[in-house]
């Protein structure tokens, strides 16, 4: 089985939520949380990490408007209602909140996929001009070879326009999974991503 037919049951979970991280080269945010290793039912998350060891795809779009009203309207659209499941990447079935209150800093859920997968995702950053969430405990084979997932939205104004960068930040465990990972990145999730941020910004600006 090629590994870009399982992956995207993972990478379509952060598709669900606002993203945004830290900017390329710096380590990441690391939460002072210990909400997942005391909460019954919630497996603890891997470390987060420097960003030079995790492999990222990054989409942009840039449009009128400011950061503010954007976020507000995908607090009220989440870039879910504009991406299209497809052969490769399963639709999101059902969403489980375990604990604190989505988006806030803390909060967790575990997102249920088709194909009778799950992930578990974890709010690390939420500030007017980022969201940060990571992904673990993927039950779907790409679980195998992935220690987590680290999704992020970077909001920024410059003049009357705001630029929207999507980040998409994969640590694998096992070296050898890499130009599989590589290839899904570029080849699969990169459109999907594109495609997702054209059809929000499409709305925004109806």
């Amino acid at each position: 089985m090629r590994l870009a037919s399982f992956l995207p049951a993972i990478l379509l979970v952060a598709a669900a939520i606002p993203l945004v991280a830290t900017a390329k080269g710096t380590p990441p945010l690391t939460p002072s949380l210990d909400f997942a290793e005391t909460t019954p039912g919630i497996p603890s998350p891997p470390a987060l990490v420097d960003q030079a060891r995790y492999m990222t795809n990054s989409e942009t779009a840039t449009f009128p408007g400011t950061v503010a009203a954007f976020r507000a309207f995908m607090d009220a659209n989440p870039i879910t209602d504009f991406v299209v499941a497809t052969d490769a990447i399963p639709a999101i079935e059902n969403i489980v909140y375990l604990s604190g209150t989505w988006p806030e800093v803390g909060a967790v859920r575990r997102v249920d996929l088709a194909g009778g997968h799950s992930a578990h995702e974890r709010v690390i950053a939420n500030t007017p001009d980022r969201f940060a969430y990571q992904i673990w405990n993927i039950t779907a084979p790409s679980g195998r070879v992935i220690d987590h997932i680290m999704g992020e939205f970077q909001y920024g104004q410059s003049g009357g326009d705001t630029t929207v960068i999507w980040n998409y930040n994969i640590k694998p465990n096992l070296f050898l999974a890499r130009p599989a990972i590589r290839r899904f990145l570029l080849n699969d999730f990169a459109p999907f991503m594109q495609a997702g941020l054209t059809g929000v910004v499409a709305a925004y600006q109806r």
